[in-house]
């Protein structure tokens, strides 16, 4: 019987990436998404789509849209569903985040992990860092495109940013593959950067000047909230920020390439490939 899979968030960052890596292993995808239509649609905010989504697969790629929401309105009862329709394996995205130091006990982070452990079903907690991709296409890019800058709060303190495609290729082993069960896996890159560091890479790719400026925890808040950034999103984003800036994100793991068998990428490739996104 061939396998198959339900991809939550298939737009998004690494579920658009997830896809075709599953499709190659031969598992028939099931994308969803809130943007998709019909049998595709799911929206985390309406249960009447739990159900529909889920039939027929035996996996799941569990992503939540708002990592700053609470967990046990909607991700408690779409596990419920899993388990009713016969899901044996739960890939879900957590951040590496959960690990700093101020991290509260009632962080949505925190209980996201707890209720999937506790879901009763096989699962897999990928805690990735910060992602290569936030500066192409998340957060931090319209800074780069309006004022050639990227601005945060993590003063002088390194991250080992990793890719969305490693990300995307570990979650494609654990779907398919067996030994993953009660794992949570830290998804690096290969080295840790400053952003300051991070930013002239770009820069040197781009072929143009884009600057890096240290924000206060204040300033950066402020700008979070002028993008329309809700208030329990900045708490978690300054956090991490601040986590970073006492040096708690130096840690480089080995993960991706144990998993994959293939190094992880690094900023420097990254920033080469996403070049043309910085030059429109």
């Amino acid at each position: 019987m061939q396998q198959t899979a339900l991809v939550l968030g298939s737009n998004g960052m690494i579920g658009r990436r997830l896809a075709p890596m599953l499709e190659s292993r031969g598992v028939d995808v099931r994308s969803a998404s809130r943007s998709a239509t019909g049998s595709s649609h799911f929206d985390w905010h309406d249960k009447a789509t739990y159900g529909p989504a889920l039939e027929g697969n035996r996996a799941v790629y569990l992503v939540v849209a708002d990592p700053g929401a609470e967990p046990d309105a909607t991700v408690l009862p779409f596990l419920e569903e899993a388990r009713l329709a016969g899901v044996g394996k739960i890939v879900a995205v957590s951040s590496l985040g959960v690990t700093i130091s101020g991290e509260p006990d009632t962080s949505p982070r925190l209980r996201l992990e707890q209720l999937i452990a506790q879901s009763g079903l096989d699962w897999t907690i990928l805690r990735p860092g910060g992602f290569n991709q936030n500066f192409s296409e998340s957060f931090l890019l319209p800074g780069i495109m309006r004022a050639g800058m990227v601005a945060t709060a993590t003063g002088s303190g390194p991250v080992a940013f990793v890719d969305a495609e490693d990300i995307a290729a570990v979650a494609a082993v654990a779907l398919t593959e067996s030994g993953h069960e009660g794992q949570h896996y830290s998804l690096t890159g290969p080295e840790a950067l400053t952003f300051a560091q991070a930013t002239a890479v770009i820069a040197e790719a781009a072929g143009r000047p884009i600057a890096y400026q240290a924000l206060s925890e204040t300033q950066f808040a402020g700008i979070l909230a002028g993008a329309g950034i809700p208030p329990h999103a900045i708490a978690i984003m300054v956090r991490d920020q601040l986590a970073i800036s006492r040096d708690e994100a130096t840690v480089v793991s080995a993960t991706v390439p144990e998993l994959t068998g293939r190094k992880a990428r690094t900023f420097a490739d990254f920033a080469k490939a996403a070049a043309a996104v910085w030059r429109a």
